[in-house]
């Protein structure tokens, strides 16, 4: 006489069949990015990175910039964008294994790492002079974007076209700018309110706590027009415009000022592609871009590797991702 099978048997026979029907199902699709035009122009395929960046906003954002470029390029990149990529390019490859990161060239001191409090230096050197310092290191540095990092005048729609016109106007109509004490008198690399002051003809600024005060100032009328970073996310979010500065005041030195990527000379010697896919990524990021990047982040709470990605989706830089 049998003995009747019991009820636990058919269960577990039927999660078996479910486990085998998913072991001959193909796995999901990648989360990876992929596609567009990198993926046409370029072939890292074999090629394997370590991408840091940090602190700020700006940095973390380029570090998922070049991991989802890297990607849809068809190499492998991991996710260390918690790391300060710049400084940790500089470290011996026994201490990190951080292959490539970014660095902003008015925050770079002349040893090629970036100042400790992320605030411009005093004297940056020239893209020329890091490419010719870090050679013998092995740390090359390629070209910067077109957004130079600057700070800038904002102010609300429909008051001036651009900081010649706003000064023009001061005489006719109050005008009250904005900036915060370290924003006053400046520094070489980036020159504060007494260069607007000697360049444009404005009354000196009335300081402010911080950016966001000045920004607020200005969103109420408060203050006609505010200097303040270019990279600040609520500018766009309060909708603010940026004043061009039609007599280059406010760009200090000459030369490149950009976020340029830093990356060890042996890896890009391995896969030179590399160059000419983070060449499509600096080319298109202008300070438009990158302030509204910012505001996603900062203001609305959004991932920075989701903006990231959607901003190189939107730019046609990657098919999915």
């Amino acid at each position: 006489m049998s003995r009747p099978v019991p009820a636990l048997v058919p269960a577990v026979l039927v999660a078996l069949a479910v486990l085998a029907a998913a072991c001959g199902t193909p796995a999901p699709a990648s989360w990876e990015a992929s596609g567009g035009l990198l993926a046409q122009r370029a072939d890292l395929r074999g090629a394997s990175y370590v991408v840091g960046g940090g602190p700020t906003t700006a940095l973390r954002l380029l570090c998922q910039i070049t991991i989802a470029a890297a990607q849809a390029a068809g190499g492998d990149a991991d996710d260390e964008c918690g790391k300060v990529g710049a400084l940790d390019v500089h470290d011996s490859p026994h201490r990190t294994d951080v292959d490539t990161g970014w660095a902003s060239l008015r925050a770079t001191q002349p040893d090629g790492t970036p100042t400790p409090d992320g605030r411009p230096a005093p004297s940056p050197p020239s893209l020329a002079a890091l490419r010719a310092t870090d050679a013998s290191r092995g740390v090359a540095w390629l070209d910067p974007t077109a957004f130079d990092g600057a700070d800038v005048v904002v102010t609300r729609p429909g008051v001036a076209p651009d900081l010649a016109a706003l000064a023009a106007s001061a005489p006719t109509r109050p005008t009250t700018l904005c900036a915060t004490a370290d924003d006053v008198p400046g520094s070489a690399a980036a020159p504060g309110s007494a260069a607007l002051t000697a360049g444009y003809g404005f009354a000196p600024a009335v300081v402010a706590q911080d950016t966001a005060s000045v920004l607020a100032g200005v969103a109420t009328g408060r203050c006609t027009a505010g200097l303040v970073p270019g990279d600040a996310g609520r500018v766009p979010a309060l909708g603010l415009v940026v004043l061009p500065d039609v007599r280059g005041v406010l760009t200090g030195p000459a030369g490149p000022r950009g976020y340029a990527p830093v990356v060890r000379r042996a890896v890009l010697d391995a896969h030179p592609a590399l160059a000419d896919v983070l060449g499509e990524v600096t080319r298109r990021l202008d300070g438009a871009a990158m302030r509204g990047m910012v505001r996603e982040v900062e203001v609305d709470g959004r991932d920075p590797r989701d903006v990231a990605r959607r901003w190189l989706i939107a730019e046609g830089l990657v098919a999915s991702g």
